[in-house]
């Protein structure tokens, strides 16, 4: 009996949340959201930015190789059974990625909620554009769907409440 409810239980748990959207549906949805937040921003430039950064995001999880869920994940790594995965991870490759490249219309920044708080801390990358505040940016969040991107804008994201986050000393 004790069987056939783990069963059914890995079974539910590897199917949960399982929506994945194509790349081009992600980079379609991402570039229409470039393109909302400013009149001013550059079609062309919003869409070489959300290829690059659905690209750059497939890079990654295929390198953290997440798992279904992601405070699991989060486990795994504290207790070393994985080598990367949690949040500020996520968000500081992006960072660290896109703040080399050449984007005229767009700036990157790191967002923390819960700074300090050990079980409820959460990082996330966010693009603006270029005079316009955190708060009316784009969020961007590898962790919270393994098998997908987070993205909106950070005044729907009603999950967290965002602020700006320093660079950490020892980002990397």
């Amino acid at each position: 009996m004790h069987r056939y409810i783990y069963s059914i239980l890995i079974i539910y748990l590897l199917s949960a949340c399982s929506y994945i959207s194509s790349p081009q549906i992600k980079t379609d949805r991402l570039y229409h959201l470039l393109i909302a937040m400013d009149t001013n921003v550059s079609q062309k430039e919003a869409k070489r930015l959300s290829k690059d950064i659905i690209s750059f995001s497939t890079k990654l999880k295929q390198k953290y190789q997440p798992i279904i869920e992601p405070h699991f994940n989060n486990f795994l790594v504290n207790i070393g059974l994985k080598k990367h995965g949690l949040c500020y991870e996520w968000s500081d490759a992006l960072y660290l990625h896109f703040t080399t490249k050449h984007y005229q219309s767009f700036r990157f920044h790191l967002i923390v909620s819960n700074q300090g708080e050990y079980w409820s801390e959460h990082n996330a990358f966010v693009i603006t554009t270029k005079d316009k505040s955190i708060l009316d940016g784009i969020v961007i969040d590898l962790w919270r769907y393994p098998d997908d991107i987070y993205m909106d804008f950070i005044k729907k994201d009603t999950s967290y409440k965002w602020r700006w986050r320093n660079q950490r000393e020892n980002i990397r």
